[in-house]
């Protein structure tokens, strides 16, 4: 009992004369400044955080959906799939609802209350392509395009999409240029999700 109250004194005083140097620093012009701009950083930070999340829920509300599978889940007992959209323009992906709040961040946990509040049952609804398809794979598709025809419209769209994912799926290529692919379309350099089985879990 004597040597743990002697630890106990002895980190006491130790943070005794901490809490007195914090103190002393709190003093000093500089280390003010600190705090008073560490604090607006702080407060600007959540309007920022809570202006995206206005701006994607109405990126969301107002996008006209371009439709693939992002995820195609088989359940083996009742036997029946279940399938998730993504949308290829504003990237909003029901497959969220299939994990809890919680173990989302970011992107996902806005897309995850958007659904909730806002659609149904979580159905999107759009063109729907019946593509199965990464869904990053398909918003890179697509950004290419709208990059290079900027006032397309819907159908164009999705019929170039469709027809690039083709070429991408049925023109072989080596392991280097498949990574150069990659690149190209703003994806990791190591993506491996090209083809519609990669969609595919259980």
């Amino acid at each position: 009992m004597s040597q743990l109250k002697e630890k106990f004194d002895k980190i006491t005083e130790q943070r005794g004369t901490i809490i007195d140097e914090i103190k002393r620093l709190k003093e000093d012009e500089k280390v003010k400044r600190y705090i008073a701009l560490n604090e607006q950083n702080n407060n600007l930070y959540s309007k920022q955080l809570d202006l995206y999340q206005k701006m994607k829920t109405e990126e969301y509300g107002t996008c006209k959906h371009i439709l693939v599978y992002s995820k195609r889940d088989y359940e083996r007992y009742e036997g029946r799939t279940y399938l998730s959209c993504g949308c290829i323009k504003c990237g909003l992906d029901n497959s969220v609802l299939n994990y809890g709040r919680d173990y989302l961040s970011g992107d996902r946990e806005i897309m995850y209350d958007y659904l909730r509040k806002n659609v149904l049952g979580g159905k999107l609804r759009g063109i729907e392509t019946e593509i199965d398809c990464d869904l990053d794979l398909a918003k890179a598709i697509y950004s290419k395009i709208k990059k290079v025809y900027p006032i397309i419209n819907d159908t164009t769209a999705n019929y170039y999409f469709q027809a690039a994912l083709h070429d991408i799926r049925n023109i072989k290529v080596s392991d280097n240029r498949e990574m150069s692919r990659a690149r190209r379309l703003s994806l990791n350099p190591k993506f491996k999700n090209w083809n519609s089985q990669e969609v595919y879990y259980d």
